[in-house]
């Protein structure tokens, strides 16, 4: 009666591994990926992703407010937590209590910038902090600033951009400051700016505002005028953020779409979310790269668009992280792609020749078309690895069954193994 009992809950233990399976694990606590195509070993891979996880000898905070490049290729962050640097290594810079001309004014930075002499302008919710490389010179007073919450930086040529809170906008010139006023003749008609961006082909600024539309500037001498491309009630002042198009104009973008503006062609429309899954999502930042691709930070994960379509869609199975929200993106001057998620600051690298690549339908391949990578994760480096064949290797029908067989006792023996040691913790030998 026993052994019949155990026979039973041998049978539903089978049948519930086989309705609900469990995922194997792989070796070495490694984290399976997929959408690549499987390479020989000696081919170079598809892409690389980094991740960095926020500690005391990695990048302090994983909300990445701003990130510029230093000439010589250092990426410097502004974050909520410090400024921090990478060279290869970290390093990070923070408030001094004693002496805020040897330190941070404060942790949390709004913004950072270059101006022509290579000064290094730092914003915050409170002022301005401009660092020769020896000192720190602090800008508090209203009287330059009409309001000290810093929202964006932009360098123009010679000249500084602030957009400030709710007074709008200043220029800093050869050691002056102007406040160009909201509302007046030929001035801003808005109060609070969201992000500015510079127009290369045009060389003009591009502005984005909180609730007043899009407006540009289209010569930085006086007297400057500030005209505007689209109202609130326009479909192109819908837009909330921009962002400058390193091969020219810059792009616009809200939570649903991106559109591309110059002052040639002006505004045309790139993509809406339903062009890059069928699913509710939001677009949270977007970064142009000069290969032409445009990096889409999503709470789906990390959209790359190339040439009208997605060329790669990377999520937590391709190795960005424990979270699909992705909420920051950047280019850096080598092109690495820069990212911030919950718990997380990483970089992409596309390893591939433009001239080959492979572009993606903006649907989900058949799982005969999912190739399988492996990334490493060690506590300080996270790289892709080839753990697998080629799938483009030839092989001959008489050795085509033995293959077909290797991979399917990959799959069942490990299942196999789990059934049986389930079932011999009752008694049952099922498999003698």
């Amino acid at each position: 009666m026993a052994s019949r009992a155990s026979y039973e809950i041998a049978v539903i233990i089978i049948v519930f591994l086989i309705f609900f399976p469990v995922s194997a694990l792989t070796e070495n606590n490694d984290t399976l990926l997929t959408g690549e195509l499987i390479t020989n070993r000696s081919q170079p891979l598809p892409y690389t992703i980094k991740l960095f996880i926020p500690a005391s000898n990695e990048v302090h905070s994983d909300q990445i407010m701003d990130q510029i490049t230093y000439q010589n290729g250092d990426v410097l962050f502004a974050t909520a937590f410090g400024l921090s640097t990478f060279n290869g290594t970290w390093s990070t810079r923070h408030t001094n209590l004693n002496n805020i001309s040897e330190g941070l004014m404060d942790d949390f930075i709004t913004a950072v910038e270059f101006d022509q002499k290579g000064n290094l302008w730092i914003g915050y919710s409170g002022g301005i902090q401009i660092y020769n490389g020896i000192y720190y010179q602090s800008i508090r007073d209203q009287q330059l600033l009409k309001e000290t919450r810093i929202h964006d930086l932009q360098r123009w040529n010679d000249d500084m951009w602030v957009a400030t809170g709710h007074a709008g906008i200043h220029r800093y010139r050869n050691g002056e400051w102007t406040w160009f006023q909201p509302m007046t003749k030929n001035g801003p008609g808005f109060f609070e700016i969201d992000s500015m961006a510079l127009d290369s082909s045009s060389n003009s600024l591009i502005i984005a505002t909180e609730k007043e539309g899009l407006w540009i500037v289209r010569n930085q001498y006086d007297p400057v005028t500030f005209e505007m491309l689209a109202t609130k009630d326009d479909a192109a002042g819908h837009m909330q953020h921009v962002k400058r198009d390193p091969l020219g104009g810059v792009y616009f973008f809200n939570p649903e779409k991106i559109i591309h503006y110059d002052t040639a062609s002006g505004f045309r429309d790139i993509l809406t979310t339903g062009d890059l899954t069928q699913e509710q999502i939001n677009i949270n930042d977007i970064a142009a790269g000069s290969d032409g691709n445009i990096n889409i930070a999503t709470d789906d994960g990390l959209y790359i668009w190339r040439e009208g379509r997605i060329y790669r869609h990377l999520n937590r199975f391709e190795g960005i992280g424990t979270s699909e929200n992705v909420r920051t993106v950047n280019v850096d001057a080598n092109n690495r792609v820069w990212f911030s998620t919950p718990g997380n600051v990483g970089y992409y690298s596309d390893n591939t020749n433009p001239v080959n690549l492979i572009l993606f339908d903006p649907v989900t391949p058949t799982p005969s078309l999912i190739p399988v990578m492996i990334i490493n994760i060690t506590p300080d480096n996270h790289t892709i690895t080839n753990k697998n064949p080629s799938a483009n290797t030839p092989v001959n029908t008489s050795s085509g069954s033995s293959s077909i067989m290797t991979i399917f006792s990959q799959i069942t023996d490990p299942i196999a193994r789990a059934i049986s040691a389930i079932a011999q913790k009752f008694g049952v030998n099922i498999f003698s």
